[in-house]
This record gives structure tokens, sequence and C-alpha cells, in this order.
């Protein structure tokens, strides 16, 4: 099948980054979120948008 082809041509390759548990990564993407808030001065209101920021930038790297 064509499928089968595209499937083992596109395939990304082995990152050779640890597996990381959950437990990990919510305490990565919480210590980054802090940076992150810290660095844009502490803003009021933006929690939700810094956490996912956060997060977007942590479960890229790791998973």
């Amino acid at each position: 099948m064509a499928f089968d082809k595209i499937s083992k041509t596109t395939t990304a390759p082995s990152r050779s980054l640890p597996k990381v548990d959950d437990a990990k990564i919510q305490q990565m993407i919480r210590e980054k979120a802090s940076s992150v808030w810290e660095g844009k001065g502490k803003p009021v209101g933006q929690d939700l948008a810094i956490w996912l920021e956060a997060e977007k930038q942590i479960c890229a790297k790791y998973k």
C-alpha cells in the first residue's frame, strides 16, 4: 500500500533525550512558567497564557 511507504519514509528520527515521567514534566512546566512570569515582569491575569506557553515549550522538548 502507498500509505505504508509514506509512513516508513516520514518517521521522525528517535531523540536522544531520556524518557521523563508526568510528575517530572509537571515540575518542569511549573518552573518554566515561574521563570516566564518573572521574565515578563510578574503580570497579573496572565496565569493561563503563561502556563500554556511553558507547557508548550516543555512538551515540545520531552514528548
